[in-house]
């Protein structure tokens, strides 16, 4: 009994951590991780995206998915995490997506967290041998595209957790959706260069609120997610392309701002949090304890770019990096993203690194192995 009091203890410290990075009042953080590890090394802008990358609709945006061309391809993830106390929890994931045809695509995404390495490396718990907390989902995704511009995309996830509301063993079975819009247009600055542009358009999580056997409530993070992309493509010659790709997206969570209350529980500025899941799709934009400055600062802006020389469609060399601006209240999440990446007939290595003045994300990394053929053209190609 008494291992068991130790381990709830050490469950409840480290998921206090994992959700006061992101400070609104969410369970299941796990929806709100990126594990592609080249999204998250340009600051996880993911709701637009360059039409080089198939696979980007996996993770925030389904209308994304293939980008009007058949090709097939899988992702390998693994990318760490630090509490507080510099203990590792781990985020795993698998993907994998398939052209049907030019205006038709699926795709499946598998994430799993467990912080179990987390308890075992904290100070208080030497062994653990009965319980393993983790959280998990499976996407599934479809994407249809009505023209060479405008493309629509949907996700569908189950969620699954052993633990939550700081409570061992608190089974957890719950699903949510993803809604996306994509739209793209090209433009011929020359005989040697374009200009590839889009705009984005999603919401993820939507799903239900939970509850635990006391009948206590908490929403998902539920977001709205909205950018912006272009990106220069130079012919340098007959073999070399240079792109420059610069992204921005603004996210707002569609769940209740916190209020102020009194010593006696009641609300003195806000609006009352307890709502259902469609109210606060509206009232999240209105219901700030700061008024309409409060919500200008719920929004959390990203910037990201990267810089790809490409070899005759058969390999490349990318260099990425992001910056992610938002209040302390909200995570403190002030930070750059560092990532690159190589590929070589179809294959690929994405490595990503963060530095933050945020303990729980500074030095954090993540490393994924893809690989993308071309069902139409050369297979090997990219």
């Amino acid at each position: 009994m008494k291992i068991r009091t130790i381990i709830l203890l050490s469950v409840i410290c480290i998921s206090n951590k994992l959700y006061s990075q992101y400070s609104e009042n969410f369970a299941l953080p796990i929806l709100d991780f990126n594990t592609n590890a080249r999204l998250a090394g340009i600051a996880d802008v993911g709701v637009v995206s360059s039409v080089f990358y198939k696979e980007t609709g996996l993770f925030q945006n389904p209308s994304l998915v293939s980008l009007n061309s058949e090709y097939t391809g899988t992702n390998l993830v693994f990318r760490n995490l630090k509490d507080y106390n510099s203990n590792n929890t781990y985020i795993s994931g698998w993907s994998g997506y398939h052209a049907i045809n030019s205006s038709n695509a699926i795709g499946f995404n598998f994430s799993y967290m467990n912080y179990k390495d987390s308890i075992l490396n904290s100070e208080s718990v030497d062994s653990i041998n009965e319980f393993e907390p983790y959280e998990m989902f499976f996407q599934l995704t479809y994407t249809y595209r009505l023209n060479r511009s405008f493309s629509a995309g949907v996700g569908v996830k189950y969620i699954r957790s052993n633990y939550g509301f700081m409570q061992m063993e608190n089974r957890i079975n719950t699903f949510s959706i993803d809604l996306g819009f994509n739209y793209s247009k090209a433009y011929s600055l020359s005989d040697y260069s374009n200009l590839n542009t889009s705009a984005g358009l999603a919401i993820t999580n939507f799903g239900p609120r939970i509850s635990n056997p006391e009948n206590e409530k908490s929403f998902i993070p539920t977001k709205l997610l909205f950018g912006l992309f272009i990106n220069p493509d130079i012919h340098l010659n007959k073999f070399f392309r240079l792109n420059f790709d610069l992204g921005y997206q603004a996210e707002k969570y569609l769940i209740p701002s916190q209020p102020i209350y009194d010593t006696e529980n009641n609300i003195i500025e806000g609006m009352n949090p307890d709502i259902t899941i469609f109210n606060a799709l509206y009232q999240s934009f209105y219901d700030s304890p700061d008024g309409f400055s409060g919500e200008i600062d719920e929004i959390r802006n990203k910037f990201g770019s990267e810089l790809r020389l490409s070899y005759s469609n058969t390999a490349f060399l990318a260099f990425r990096h992001g910056r992610i601006f938002e209040l302390e209240t909200l995570g403190g999440g002030n930070y750059q993203t560092y990532g690159c990446g190589l590929g070589l007939f179809g294959f690929m290595i994405d490595y990503l690194y963060i530095k933050s003045d945020n303990a729980f994300l500074n030095n954090n990394w993540a490393l994924m192995l893809s690989a993308r053929h071309n069902m139409t053209g050369e297979f090997f190609r990219f």
